[in-house]
């Protein structure tokens, strides 16, 4: 399996507790992930009574955060993988009609169509679209497709732990210090690795990509911004290590520790944390950066 292929995570495998703990990594970090949906609502201008279609609507912040948006006038469609993650979303109480649907990112335009949001007025994902890599060049044509002429296409590019070049300025300069810290420990437990890291392939480094990939899709009017996330370079790292990876995901900056059993690789990763949390600190927060499209 190539490295690329190796970093594609299956949400579908989330176990039935992750939503409770998806929660309260909200609570303990910021909350990091409502602050980054009501972000995207504002820069998507979203409006009262639009037709909205969330993509990853996760344990559904982002979907509580839409349907305030558009209020009872509008109408949301709550699409993700993990059947746990929606049944927590269904859960919430909601100011306007939502269709909850299982899918995944790539399966937005025949969930849209079959469920009547063809012609919407705007599709919307919040700290998803990051791991669509493998697919994005099609997901950006499906959302073209969903929207109707002057829809908007609102997405945020949640790459934090590297450098990110938003607008031509670049962001996250920290990446490296835990990189250094990580080979270091990594050396002491006696795992060889090579110099080469996952993020070497830079499928998200530079939003100029991402807007050209928009363009080609046919995607008019793209603004970008860059937005600081309410916690520090450390706590960002903690934040990553106390989801996703603790569930098996890809393990960012050094691949090999792909082969050591995930206890022990989260460990390892922790140790390096703890190293070097206040030299991270000195750095600006981190920032993602969020993207809004038009399809003409």
């Amino acid at each position: 399996m190539s490295r690329s292929g190796a970093r594609i995570f299956d949400w579908t495998t989330l176990p039935a507790a992750y939503p409770a703990q998806y929660e309260r990594l909200n609570e303990s970090y910021g909350q990091i992930y409502t602050a980054a949906a009501e972000r995207l609502v504002t820069v998507a201008r979203i409006r009262r009574g639009n037709t909205v279609v969330d993509v990853g609507a996760g344990s559904g912040f982002s979907t509580e955060i839409i349907a305030r948006a558009i209020g009872r006038s509008g109408s949301l469609l709550a699409v993700d993988p993990s059947i746990p993650m929606l049944d927590r979303a269904r859960e919430r109480i909601y100011p306007c009609p939502i269709i909850f649907r299982e899918g995944r990112a790539s399966d937005v335009h025949s969930i849209a169509y079959s469920n009547g949001f063809s012609g919407c007025d705007a599709v919307l994902s919040s700290f998803t679209y990051y791991y669509t890599f493998h697919n994005r060049h099609s997901l950006h044509r499906a959302v073209h497709g969903v929207l109707k002429p002057g829809g908007k296409w609102a997405f945020n590019l949640t790459k934090y732990l590297g450098a990110l070049k938003i607008a031509g300025n670049i962001y996250n300069r920290f990446g490296d210090v835990y990189v250094d810290h990580l080979k270091s420990i990594a050396v002491r437990h006696g795992i060889r690795h090579g110099d080469q890291n996952d993020e070497e392939f830079d499928q998200f480094a530079d939003t100029d990509r991402e807007v050209s990939e928009l363009r080609a899709a046919g995607f008019t009017d793209i603004e970008v911004e860059a937005w600081a996330l309410p916690m520090t370079p450390s706590a960002a790292f903690l934040l990553t290590l106390d989801g996703f990876y603790s569930h098996g995901s890809r393990v960012t900056f050094l691949p090999a520790l792909m082969d050591v059993p995930i206890g022990k690789r989260i460990e390892i990763m922790r140790e390096a944390l703890s190293e070097c949390s206040e030299e991270l600190d000195s750095y600006p927060r981190p920032h993602i950066a969020n993207l809004v499209a038009m399809r003409p």
